[in-house]
């Protein structure tokens, strides 16, 4: 998948931003709007793009984010859908656009997609363009910019307007009923996990103060990476080295979501032992039923004591990250 990232000549803007999280779909909140401001503004890598200017009476780093944000696509022509074809102008503006709202409150965001939706009514084929670019960059599972929850008010908005096609609208409609379920916040879908000896437990009756919940296959290079990289994270070390024979602070919970069962047994002699619990999904219910969006593999979850959903399709530094954040 290409994608577009700030011209070369902003190299000095890609040093500041891809140290604090450039390709990171959470929103940034150590680094200033100047950062991101002076490039676009006075350095403009997009010069075909217009952008309104920024009046100077608006001082505050993150009032000035907003106001951009606002009126970003004031003046670019909607109605011209030639510019579909050049991803030089339009796409890269989206790109740029999609790293601002990193930048301000969800509400501000909220409301800037939707007014850019409004904008893009006069014409329905570059309406639909806007709904596939939020799509490749905030839905498609190996995006850099995914962000479910900036995702929400795109399909929200879209699905109310009668400007998709059919097929869009159904293909829309079923990514907006997969995103709400198992939510940050709110509680994993409880399901049945089978274990090697062919006995079944729930999820919701495993007793762990944190489960990190694991979705792999071992014909997946990633998944063996990645749960390498856990197995030796110094990090999750310190917090299963709280674990007791009264009380666990840290399990994961992997499971193997397809068919292939015999495959899956002769790998777990290879699979990371201590603090793991290795399962599979007999009948393969998770899919089946979409209990789980499972996009790719590996897929990874963070759960609290009660299952409630702490980071949803996240990484190993983000979960790092949380667990350093409360020591």
């Amino acid at each position: 998948m290409k994608t577009y990232i700030f011209s070369s000549i902003l190299m000095m803007l890609l040093t500041i931003l891809t140290g604090c999280g450039l390709y990171n779909t959470k929103p940034i909140s150590n680094q200033s709007f100047d950062n991101l401001e002076n490039p676009i503004l006075v350095l403009n890598p997009n010069p075909n793009f217009p952008l309104k200017e920024i009046p100077a009476s608006i001082v505050d780093e993150q009032e000035r984010a907003i106001y951009l944000s606002k009126y970003y696509w004031d003046l670019f022509p909607f109605e011209d859908n030639t510019l579909i074809n050049k991803s030089e102008i339009t796409e890269q503006a989206f790109v740029d656009y999609i790293h601002i709202l990193n930048y301000i409150p969800f509400k501000h965001a909220n409301r800037s997609i939707k007014y850019l939706f409004v904008k893009a009514q006069v014409d329905s084929t570059m309406y639909t363009h806007f709904a596939s670019l939020f799509e490749k960059y905030y839905y498609n599972a190996d995006s850099p910019f995914r962000n479910e929850e900036l995702y929400i008010p795109v399909l929200e908005t879209i699905l109310k307007f009668d400007v998709l096609s059919n097929s869009d609208y159904e293909k829309y409609d079923f990514q907006k009923e997969m995103i709400y379920k198992n939510r940050v916040g709110t509680k994993a879908n409880d399901f049945v996990y089978t274990l090697p000896n062919r006995e079944w437990k729930r999820l919701y009756a495993l007793k762990s103060n944190y489960l990190i919940l694991f979705f792999s296959e071992p014909e997946c290079s990633g998944c063996i990476t990645v749960a390498n990289e856990m197995n030796n994270s110094e990090v999750l070390k310190r917090v299963s080295s709280l674990n007791s024979f009264s009380r666990t602070m840290l399990c994961v919970l992997n499971i193997y979501p397809k068919s292939n069962i015999p495959l899956w047994m002769e790998s777990l002699n290879s699979l990371p032992d201590k603090n793991w619990i290795h399962a599979y999904d007999n009948g393969m219910i998770l899919t089946n039923k979409r209990v789980y969006d499972i996009k790719m593999l590996p897929t990874i979850y963070l759960l609290d004591e009660n299952k409630r959903i702490i980071l949803k399709d996240t990484s190993l530094d983000e979960i790092e990250s949380f667990f350093l954040s409360k020591e």
